[in-house]
């Protein structure tokens, strides 16, 4: 059980006090409270009072073709039993009156200094309105979760027009990110969707405050946080995206981002936007005191920071107590007290926290917040080489990875990241062990080819789904002008003798400057540390033997087999000349060679070697795991009763989630989505009603 709550730090809350009183916040919040005093609750009188029981409330009101609803993305977590769950949070309101608005655009413009009809009132007009709306209490919302998978019931909301609910969900896969849609009569507006994104109890999750941490929002200046609010372009901080898809690629896959601001939640459609732009996809925490004022949004970003923080922590804790935490904020508010007594109320929880100091403090604020000694208070008992405070984004890229050097490094190539190292860092200033794995250049450092046939996915697909995971540059064959005839030279002897490699017996085929290899696992091998798909030589010498076992055992019992159900007896005969004798193989293969191989990989993922994660060997992806995606892909097509079955026992979840979460992975979904991608037809793995059986 986690220790009670402590009282923010008088140190915190001097520092905000003064400075709101520097910063003459009091009085502009006085000037603006005038124009939002009027009523904005809505609703009959008797949905008011009910609205007093919250959740509780027996006559919750439907949600009509008037109103605006809001549903906020979330993150699913394991609750007792093991069961998903997640908190769903709605909101509810009734479109602003037009003088509300009118009013509200001039008192802001004449704040901000400007005149009647410059062009900025247009985007104050557009930011301000939902500070504006009618509150919609005792609201009820129903939503249709993962495409009908469930229908939920949110709500009743309370007094704020706020509903907010734990709701048991549908199994599904670690990782993925599923979609929902509102329930609601034609006519409703609003954020009518919205994501679920399902999180394991073990690996890494992100704590990220958002003002003045990731986006400039000038916390210390009343007037600085009412035009990055209403007038000014969101800016994020120089180098904080690039460092964040750093984080998100290193980390394990499927990590959670939570993005906890002080904000109120009047700003989440700004915000989600702002997030969904420049950074990765996490579930958005606002806070919800005096959120329908704009007076309120003053307050909300330099009162009480330190408590509504920390309380919001320690949920995000009961629902991943296992994870591994980085905590990221700023020195403009309350960041560094918040994640120190988060640290000493959960010892271990928190591996690193990361503290952006603002170097322009002193011109907006008060230059004690970036004082050695307000550190060393905040994080008294916190280890020194777990928190930091820096100023440049590219720091933190060795103080993340250093935070996770217990766990083999993840091998990134997406563009942000080899902007971060090209820019910050170079092998030559980090430390050999301390910087992110690259692929190896060499004179071969040329586009791949794939010689392969056109028409089918086939053996080359484990090659391609490798290339295409890593967005590395290659051609294939199979959509190339005239690529069977290069495909047919090798395989009828007739390409040229170059004196250096021999001939080819069979595709698939790679050729790489002037290598020419055969065999989809020598491929593979050869690719994995190029491609960054196997361990690095210097973490673990003898990963790459490991994960290239997985993977040959894979290609045996669940590519190699299933082609033998089809032509059990020669390659050369047609199916329909060994089709009795298929049909047998098949079913015992359904019955106990499928099941044999799938329950070897369970045992494989439940393994001490699996790492952190859903893969199979280290704790991160491999090509061994893409070669077992793309064999359950295959067998699915061919075998689906069977494996719908298998799936449905439950035997096997580990195997499945696995196949869901390569599935996901954005250049493997986009590809998967793509022409590039062949359907099944007569390869390896083939459709016969006689096969598809349950066993």
């Amino acid at each position: 059980m986690a220790p009670p709550s402590r009282k923010p730090s008088a140190d915190a809350a001097s520092l905000e006090d003064k400075t709101r009183s520097e910063r003459g916040f009091a009085s502009v919040e006085a000037a603006l409270a005038s124009v939002f005093a009027s009523k904005r609750v809505k609703g009959s009188k008797m949905s008011n009072i009910l609205s007093y029981l919250g959740a509780r409330n027996p006559l919750p009101v439907p949600i009509t073709g008037n109103d605006i609803v809001w549903l906020l993305d979330n993150v699913a977590f394991r609750g007792p039993g093991g069961a998903w769950q997640a908190e769903f949070v709605a909101a509810a309101f009734a479109g602003p009156a037009s003088g509300r608005i009118v009013d509200a655009v001039s008192d802001i413009a004449e704040k901000l200094g400007f005149s009647k009809g410059d062009s900025e009132e247009e985007t104050i007009e557009k930011r301000v309105g939902p500070f504006v709306m009618g509150i919609l209490p005792g609201r009820q919302v129903k939503v249709r979760f993962d495409d009908g998978a469930a229908e939920l019931k949110l709500g009743p909301g309370g007094r704020n027009g706020i509903s907010s609910d734990i709701k048991v969900l549908t199994d599904a896969p670690p990782g993925l990110a599923v979609d929902s849609t509102a329930e609601v009569p034609s006519g409703t507006t609003g954020l009518l969707e919205m994501k679920t994104v399902y999180a394991e109890p073990h690996g890494w999750a992100v704590i990220s405050d958002i003002d003045d941490t990731i986006k400039i929002t000038q916390t210390n200046d009343p007037l600085g946080i009412l035009r990055s609010t209403f007038v000014s372009e969101p800016t994020p901080v120089t180098g904080m995206p690039e460092l964040y898809a750093y984080i998100k690629d290193i980390l394990t896959p499927g990590a959670p981002f939570f993005y906890l601001s002080a904000s109120p939640y009047n700003l989440y459609p700004f915000l989600r936007d702002f997030r969904e732009t420049y950074y990765p996809h996490g579930q958005l925490i606002l806070r919800d005191a005096s959120w329908m004022t704009i007076p309120g949004l003053l307050s909300n970003l330099t009162l009480g920071t330190q408590e509504y923080k920390v309380d919001r922590i320690k949920k995000v804790h009961r629902w991943l107590p296992q994870r591994k935490l980085i905590c990221i904020g700023d020195s403009t508010q309350t960041d560094p007290e918040s994640y120190g007594e988060i640290y000493r109320t959960f010892p271990g929880w928190v591996k690193l926290i990361l503290i952006r100091k603002v170097k322009d403090i002193a011109s907006v604020g008060t230059a004690e917040k970036n004082e050695p000694k307000r550190f060393e208070v905040a994080f008294k008992g916190v280890p020194r080489e777990t928190w930091h405070v820096f100023e440049d984004p590219s720091e933190c890229i060795k103080l993340v990875q250093k935070a996770r050097s217990c766990i083999a490094p993840t091998i990134s190539t997406s563009p942000a990241t080899r902007f971060l190292l090209d820019l910050f860092g170079s092998p030559d200033s980090m430390a050999k062990e301390e910087i992110p794995a690259k692929r190896q250049r060499s004179a071969k450092d040329v586009p791949f080819n794939l010689i392969y046939w056109p028409g089918l996915p086939g053996r080359g697909e484990h090659v391609r789904l490798a290339l295409e995971e890593v967005g590395a540059d290659y051609t294939d064959t199979a959509h190339t002008e005239g690529g069977i005839g290069e495909v047919l030279a090798h395989v009828q002897g007739k390409a040229p003798d170059d004196g250096i490699n021999p001939p080819i017996f069979a595709p698939p085929i790679l050729k790489h400057g002037d290598l020419v290899i055969s065999q989809t696992p020598n491929i593979l091998l050869y690719l994995g540390r190029r491609l960054g798909l196997v361990p690095s030589e210097d973490d673990d010498p003898d990963g790459m033997y490991r994960v290239n076992a997985l993977a040959l055992t894979a290609l045996d019992g669940l590519s190699n087999e299933p082609h033998d159900c089809h032509h059990p007896i020669a390659s050369e005969l047609y199916y329909e000349d060994q089709k009795d004798e298929g049909k047998r193989k098949a079913e015992h293969y359904i019955k106990t060679r499928l099941p044999k191989f799938l329950s070897y990989f369970e045992h494989v993922l439940t393994s001490k070697a699996s790492g952190d994660g859903p893969w199979l060997y280290g704790g991160k992806l491999t090509y061994a795991d893409l070669v077992l995606f793309q064999c359950l892909d295959g067998v699915k097509f061919m075998f689906p009763k069977a494996m719908a079955k298998l799936e449905r026992e439950e035997k096997h979840s580990k195997v499945f989630a696995l196949y869901e979460v390569v599935k996901a992975r954005p250049k493997i979904k986009a590809y998967l989505e793509s022409p590039r991608r062949q359907k099944y037809s007569n390869g390896i793995y083939r459709y016969y009603k006689e096969f598809d059986i349950e066993g």
